[in-house]
């Protein structure tokens, strides 16, 4: 397989970049202000992509086609039917997909000083054949830690992009094991290899994608997974391969707002829509400053208002 060539980086100095990014600066604060007030800053955010200076939209431009490039190649060897994990091409391959994700999601969704800056929040809705739902009513929320883009990265760019681009989407399976959930956004694919990291387990309140090959569902383990769907589970050829993992639930946990999914009606896939739990918005949030511990978080984007049924 022939290998892409490195994407090309420029620079540029002078006082038009100067004014451009202290424009876009203003910019930011405007959509933290609108974050506080709990509106869609879409369209400012838009305004601010048009503020980057020219070197910045070519890089992005530029790390989106290097991504989707040695994307193709990964999953062309992965049809191949080797084993990735221990294959030499496979690795480096899947190394230079990796390092070129890290490029890509620091110019998109922004790049900070935490170990693990990006968080995405889900807004439910719990349908009245929920048990509860005369005491609780419809509404409830999750909030999503994304794993560390240096252990990670393509699961969680792919994550941040079926947040940003999300539609509908709900929790259909009410397992012993897990909570798995239906995701539709423009991300139609599932993941191109199974990216899995022994330093992210799938402990319990982890979240993982569905499936091999992985996603775009995705599931929360309600007990530790880390051999059901760790290396080697769920299949005799590959004894290295694993779920790809996103994240940990670090919001819905204490509140009972996980264990209310679990009182869904019904175990397994449940057939009956009115049985789900409907998550009806993805918010993505990042640090407010430079990501420092006590740093404050602020919606980056969010989806519509008003979706389609699922």
């Amino acid at each position: 397989l022939r290998r892409p060539k490195n994407t090309p980086t420029t620079s540029k100095n002078g006082s038009g970049q100067l004014q451009q990014l202290t424009l876009r600066k203003k910019q930011e604060e405007q959509v933290v202000a609108g974050a506080s007030d709990g509106k869609n800053n879409d369209k400012l955010l838009r305004t601010i992509a048009a503020a980057k200076d020219a070197d910045t939209i070519d890089l992005e431009a530029k790390a989106a086609q290097k991504v989707a490039q040695l994307e193709q190649y990964v999953r062309a060897i992965k049809n191949t039917g080797v084993i990735m994990e221990t294959d030499e091409e496979s690795l480096a391959l899947t190394s230079q997909l990796q390092d070129a994700t890290r490029t890509l999601i620091k110019l998109r969704y922004g790049d900070f000083q935490v170990t693990t800056p990006y968080r995405i929040k889900l807004d439910l809705e719990f349908q009245s054949t929920i048990p509860d739902f005369d005491s609780k009513g419809k509404d409830g929320t999750i909030v999503i830690e994304l794993a560390p883009i240096s252990l990670i990265p393509y699961s969680v760019y792919n994550f941040l992009e079926i947040a940003r681009t999300w539609k509908n989407g709900a929790f259909h399976r009410n397992a012993g094991h897990v909570l798995q959930a239906i995701a539709r956004s423009n991300v139609k694919q599932s993941m191109p290899f199974q990216e899995y990291s022994k330093e992210y387990p799938h402990k319990k309140y982890t979240v993982g994608y569905a499936g091999r090959p992985s996603g775009p569902e995705f599931y929360i383990s309600i007990q530790n997974n880390s051999g059901a769907h760790g290396p080697g589970s769920q299949q005799q050829h590959n004894p290295y391969e694993a779920d790809c993992i996103i994240g940990r639930v670090i919001q819905g946990v204490e509140d009972g707002t996980v264990d209310r999914i679990h009182t869904m009606p019904g175990k397994e896939f449940l057939s009956d829509k009115n049985k789900w739990v409907l998550i009806r918005r993805m918010h993505i949030l990042v640090p407010k400053g430079d990501g420092s511990d006590d740093d404050e978080y602020v919606e980056f984007s969010s989806s519509p208002e008003v979706l389609p049924d699922v």
